[in-house]
């Protein structure tokens, strides 16, 4: 189907090119495309996502990642691969095939590898994409999907938890319309681990489906509240180094003017919330067994009752429990 569009519209031959597909994502199917010698990713959404629950969400997000990798690519190209062929009607992209010396973070963070200097480099680019849209209403208006956000993240990450913690549902309420409503620049959505491509020098932004004119702080604690599970998940204290790294180099970038405007609090609860999402949520991490999840959600539980002042101070609290 994928090559049949693809032929229709002469991005390649109808005698030598193939598809073969690529694993590593629930929301998407993605395909290497061969032609002779040219080695490209096509790209398009599924209505349904491959997770145990049931989830859907609308396949127009694939446009929404056309547009992240297009607006980015165009500013700041060294973020993101480069996007060749943007078929918006169907819905489906197709873009660079990167080396192989790209491999993605999560894969080297889970056998130990953990990188003061990456995690600095992508918190850098965080800031650096933040404050090139921050208050821009053209790029408000390019990425002005909040059905799409709610499908992918506010329902599957918050509304889901309060069926299992009714005691939270007013908390949870509140942060998401927070989130909904704190609509200051570009966020991508699902900034996390597996979504950056390492290599030696350089990385590569990925997976941007869930792009939307929004609340900074989602993007920042997506990574921090990463980072900090695998802290707990292998009771080493080196992935909160990852995250305050992260951290100092998003606020570095992002700029003064523009991070006096966040609320270090508000990053915290949504750390905390997006920990416990990731238990109890509709998307649950794969490497944690019930024993580690019951201990995780009872540190969870304890700090949403008394809620670090900081960032670092949610870091520093991690970095403690695991010694």
């Amino acid at each position: 189907m994928i090559l049949d569009i693809l032929q229709q519209h002469d991005v390649v031959s109808k005698q030598h090119a193939t598809a073969t597909p690529l694993t590593g994502g629930v929301s998407c199917e993605i395909y290497l495309i061969e032609d002779q010698q040219r080695r490209f990713v096509a790209k398009r959404a599924l209505a349904k996502l491959n997770v145990e629950q049931e989830w859907f969400a609308n396949t127009n997000r694939n446009i929404f990642e056309q547009r992240y990798l297009t607006y980015v690519g165009d500013r700041l190209p060294n973020y993101v691969p480069k996007i060749l062929n943007s078929l918006e009607e169907e819905q489906l992209f197709t873009m660079e095939y990167l080396p192989a010396e790209y491999k993605d973070w999560k894969k080297r963070l889970m056998v130990g590898e953990c990188s003061v200097e990456v995690a600095s480099r992508i918190g850098q680019a965080l800031g650096d994409i933040h404050a090139l849209s921050w208050d821009d209403s053209n790029v408000q208006a390019l990425f002005d999907s909040d059905e799409n956000f709610y499908q992918l993240r506010l329902e599957p990450y918050f509304e889901s938890l309060i069926s299992n913690h009714p005691s939270l549902a007013p908390q949870i309420t509140a942060l998401i319309e927070r989130v909904a409503t704190n609509k200051r620049c570009l966020v991508h959505g699902d900034f996390s681990p597996k979504n950056i491509l390492v290599s030696a020098k350089a990385i590569k932004i990925v997976d941007c489906e869930v792009a939307w004119f929004g609340d900074p702080a989602f993007d920042v604690a997506f990574m921090l509240h990463h980072l900090l599970l695998k802290a707990h998940h292998f009771g080493q204290s080196d992935y909160c180094a990852l995250a305050q790294h992260f951290f100092d180099a998003y606020q570095n970038a992002l700029g003064s003017s523009h991070y006096s405007q966040l609320e270090p609090q508000h990053i915290v609860t949504l750390s905390l919330y997006m920990l416990l999402a990731r238990l109890d949520g509709k998307s649950p991490v794969e490497y944690l067994n019930a024993d580690k999840k019951a201990q995780i959600r009872q540190w969870i539980l304890s700090q949403l009752a008394h809620p670090a002042s900081s960032v670092e101070q949610l870091i520093l609290g991690v970095k403690n429990d695991v010694h």
